[in-house]
């Protein structure tokens, strides 16, 4: 079929009300589980809509539209006797934990927190935190979860734009850069700085001592809810459709933190969609908050989702790979969920004399996991392996899985399912309500197998981008025939016949090499498919040079010049340009980590020293090691 072909049938799909297009959806996954459809119709992803074989039948059926604390309270009313949150020896209930949201709720009222006005929160996974955002939603105020080391002019512009008049922020977090939240706040004009102890909420309170604070702005957390105590409990914010409810940022893998605005929707939306999409979401079960709270993942997928689902969640923002993984078998946790450098703490803990004691003797566990999510980076199937080996020789049958999404899409719209095979850079198939094509230059949708940039369609993500107009002019694009509106992600891949997403890497992440255009994942992911690489980044240099780093496979003894000298013939004969061939080599035993726990690209492309250059002539396949 052709482009036009395509608009038109697309244009006949778009003519349908809103309700017959779900049920045309409806109709494609009952003929779908029954077997009566056989592969793709048309051979367009958001025609064929391949991904709704897996999903359960009623997942049409399964729309929250209501203030997601009041979702929150009304899931949990006969669950109040479970564990919600766990924080430093400390164990809080259901019953406490919505309590204590109320008790929130009145001390925000008390200051005069109104529908459309914001909260600021300067805080990581604790339970202050889940108790400000519910008691914000209650208001039906936006919650804005400022990033720590955000420019500080932008952070008094986003606290100003909804007139934000009280800010909590943790001990450690303002104590760390004081002079620059001082300014903050006095350039957003905040009024109540309420500053919430690291233990506060811990088996270990009392054993803190508070400093007197000298600012009459100033106050501690017991405090602020104390001073509210004897306020009406105000009536909750009800239900409007896009109402906004909560600010994340980005993790700025393109170089831009970006605030983004997500709603009551896309709380709820993504709640409901986790659940028909195949997760194992029971109660009884322990989730880590560790990522922190100011991006879409800490704040839903390990915050929101198991608390709506009465799951207990393990809190403690201590953001260190040998500390998670660590924590992961000290606490129960059945489904972790992280990055790959986060999960590679498990290499440094496997073989320290306490972990092996802690292990004999039950201090640490890992049989109860079953699911193992990595997201926000990228993730070979040696890194996978390499997890799954050590989790399984501390006693889980755990497989690693991938998930796919950005905090624009209010957290991961793809993900793999265990028990599922995936090929090799797969990110798994699309949730529910999200939609995922890969388009060219000039939006056009591309059928399956064929690479273009990502562009993903779903109900579960942000509305706007936060105090940036200008980038909500070039974050959408809008779908010819059917008029839907797509987020472009920057991100290239393709979309196979199974509906599964292929996800290989940023669409600025080229290099120009004597006027070729080369994708660098193309030369490296021909390197990692090399039996003795085991990690690989490739880009160019400020010179011009095309580098590769590399890190061997651990425990081979393996001759680098030699394997540098195989590993450019191998791209050479791949590609059949020189251009793709790398000439410049860094052999490591790791990648810098950022605060985010992904790959600091911006911090490994200025690193100028280890490096060295090996030319290579295409004639004779010489190599001249320069000195």
């Amino acid at each position: 079929m052709t482009n036009e072909d395509i608009i038109k049938y697309k244009e006949k799909i778009n003519n349908l009300s809103t309700e017959d297009k779900r049920k045309r959806e409806l109709e494609y996954l009952r003929k779908i589980a029954k077997g009566n459809i056989q592969g793709p119709m048309i051979g367009y992803p958001s025609l064929d809509l391949p991904q709704i074989a897996q999903y359960s039948d009623d997942y049409l059926d399964t729309k929250i539209q209501e203030n997601h604390a009041k979702a929150l309270i009304d899931n949990n009313e006969d669950n109040l006797d479970t564990i919600a949150l766990k924080y430093f020896g400390k164990d809080i209930t259901y019953r406490e934990f919505i309590e204590n949201i109320k008790s929130n709720v009145k001390a925000l009222r008390n200051y005069g927190t109104e529908k459309g006005q914001s909260v600021g929160i300067l805080l990581p996974g604790m339970p202050e935190t889940m108790y400000t955002l519910y008691g914000s939603a209650w208001l039906g105020s936006v919650s804005i979860f400022m990033v720590p080391y955000l420019e500080k002019d932008q952070m008094v512009s986003d606290f100003k734009l909804r007139n934000t008049k009280t800010l909590i922020v943790m001990d450690k977090i303002y104590k760390k850069a004081k002079k620059t939240y001082d300014y903050v706040i006095e350039k957003a004009g905040i009024e109540h700085v309420v500053i919430v102890p690291t233990l506060n909420s811990s088996k270990y309170s009392k054993l803190q001592r508070l400093p007197k604070l000298k600012d009459p702005r100033f106050e501690y957390y017991n405090e602020f809810i104390e001073k509210g105590k004897d306020t009406p409990l105000p009536e909750m914010a009800a239900y409007e459709k896009k109402m906004p409810g909560s600010v994340v940022y980005s993790s700025g893998t393109s170089g831009i933190l970006k605030g983004v605005l997500l709603t009551h929707d896309s709380f709820n939306n993504i709640a409901s969609s986790y659940k028909a999409f195949g997760f194992h979401l029971d109660r009884g079960q322990t989730l880590y908050q560790a990522i922190p709270p100011w991006t879409s993942t800490g704040l839903i997928t390990v915050g929101t989702i198991p608390l709506f689902y009465g799951q207990t969640l393990y809190q403690n923002f201590i953001f260190e790979p040998v500390t998670f993984c660590r924590n992961v078998g000290k606490y129960g946790v059945n489904w972790p969920i992280g990055t790959t450098e986060l999960f590679k703490g498990l290499a440094k803990l496997k073989n320290r004399i306490l972990f092996k004691i802690g292990l004999l003797t039950g201090k640490y566990k890992y049989s109860q996991l079953y699911q193992v999510h990595i997201g926000g980076t990228f993730a070979s199937r040696k890194d996978m392996d390499e997890i799954d080996q050590i989790f399984h020789s501390l006693g889980s049958e755990a497989e690693t899985r991938k998930g796919y999404g950005r905090c624009e899409d209010g957290s991961i719209v793809t993900c793999e399912l265990p028990g599922e095979k995936y090929p090799e850079y797969s990110v798994g198939r699309p949730l529910p309500e999200s939609y995922v094509i890969a388009i060219d230059e000039k939006g056009n949708e591309l059928p399956y197998g064929e690479r273009g940039e990502l562009a993903i369609r779903t109900e579960n993500g942000m509305i706007s981008y936060y105090n940036r107009p200008d980038l909500d002019t070039t974050a959408f694009f809008t779908d010819k025939g059917t008029g839907y509106k797509y987020n472009l992600t920057g991100d290239i891949g393709y979309v196979q016949k199974d509906g599964v997403i292929i996800y290989e890497s940023r669409k600025s992440d080229y290099s120009e090499i004597n006027g070729k255009r080369i994708f660098n994942f193309d030369v490296k992911r021909s390197i990692l498919n090399d039996d003795d690489v085991f990690d690989c980044e490739v880009y160019q240099n400020n010179e011009g040079k095309l580098c590769a780093n590399i890190i061997f496979v651990k425990d081979k003894k393996i001759n680098s010049t030699k394997k540098i000298l195989e590993l450019q013939k191998k791209v050479l004969l791949e590609f059949d340009d020189i251009n793709f061939v790398p000439t410049s080599f860094k052999i490591r035993k790791s990648f810098p980590m950022a605060k985010s726990t992904k790959r600091d690209y911006k911090k490994l492309k200025e690193e100028t020293k280890g490096f060295n250059d090996y030319p290579f002539e295409e004639k004779g396949h010489t190599l001249k090691k320069a000195i």
